[in-house]
């Protein structure tokens, strides 16, 4: 079993766990505003979760696309089919979110407010969508990668010479 080198697979983890808790706070953010609606909506605070939503998402993909899942496929090719299916989560995701942009765009600049039990629902589908996606990448794909990484560097360890 192969895996990142230590250096990068360190890196690698922690930056894995800054995205995941920045996508947590995306999803208190999107959560908190559908809890606001229809009347109680702070306005700055939904136009910079708007203004963030697509990038951090997207640069948070990014980063699991290129680190994490090449080790991953690396280690365990067999996780091809696990890592097809989260990939097409993360286009999901990032359409979704262009789509959520817009609404709360709609919703605090535009004042377009007839279709509230919509936009509710539409930044409902989003958070928990990514909550349930997150608790994988927490709970299995993380330490998955951790263990490839230890197991690398095992692996990798320098021979001693023979006397």
């Amino acid at each position: 079993m192969r895996g990142p080198s230590s250096e990068i697979g360190h890196i690698g983890a922690a930056r894995f766990e800054t995205c995941l808790a920045q996508q947590v706070d995306l999803c208190c953010a999107l959560e908190t505003l559908a809890d606001a609606l229809p009347s109680r909506v702070d306005t700055r605070a939904a136009t910079l979760l708007a203004e963030t939503l697509q990038e951090t998402l997207h640069n948070c993909h990014q980063m699991e696309e290129t680190f994490i899942f090449p080790a991953l496929l690396t280690a365990c090719p067999d996780m091809l089919s696990t890592i097809t299916r989260l990939r097409a989560e993360h286009v999901e995701d990032e359409e979704q979110a262009c789509e959520v942009k817009d609404a709360i765009m709609a919703f605090v600049i535009l004042q377009k407010r007839k279709d509230v039990e919509e936009f509710g629902y539409l930044l409902r589908g989003l958070f928990m969508a990514l909550r349930r996606h997150l608790a994988f990448d927490r709970d299995y794909v993380l330490p998955l990668y951790r263990r490839t990484d230890a197991v690398s560097n095992i692996i990798n360890l320098p021979q001693s010479p023979a006397h």
